[in-house]
């Protein structure tokens, strides 16, 4: 009985850490903006994110804007970080600072921007949207642009 209470606690563990991908956009060359206006459903127990798959042809930099409008419950956090890579053989390396939001009511609603003026060479950026506490948080908008040169 221990055996199998250790088993379900560790695959708890594992689905609580879990993402679920909603969402892959894949931006033709010479296009470097999109605009997201499908709402997407975030919950405490899987993190939410978005895969944007470019074809750049110089170094970028990047921002990233995301609205957040709480639908039930509270969640006590919601990280919003940024992601990129060179390959899908590769791993996923943070661009800039994770912005924490603390929802602290069902009626509050925000818009987060992470911009990255250092300009690197990724083909594919993950927008990683993770709620913790009790709640649901809906991704109401999201935009991604890279900018090609100097910013």
């Amino acid at each position: 009985m221990r055996k199998l209470i250790m088993v379900l606690a560790l695959m708890f563990a594992i689905v609580a850490i879990s993402e679920a991908q909603i969402l892959t956009t894949n931006l033709p060359k010479g296009v470097s903006y999109v605009n997201v206006n499908t709402d997407y459903t975030l919950t405490n127990t899987t993190a939410a994110y978005w895969q944007i798959n470019t074809q750049p042809e110089w170094y970028t930099g990047q921002t990233v804007i995301v609205n957040l409008d709480s639908l039930t419950g509270n969640h006590t956090n919601i990280a919003v970080n940024l992601w990129g890579r060179v390959s899908d053989q590769l791993d996923w390396t943070q661009i800039g600072s994770t912005v924490n939001y603390l929802g602290r009511t069902a009626t509050h609603d925000t818009t987060i921007t992470i911009t990255n003026a250092t300009e690197v060479l990724y083909r594919q950026y993950k927008l990683l949207i993770t709620g913790t506490g009790t709640g649901t948080t809906k991704i109401d908008r999201m935009e991604f642009k890279f900018y090609n040169g100097t910013m």
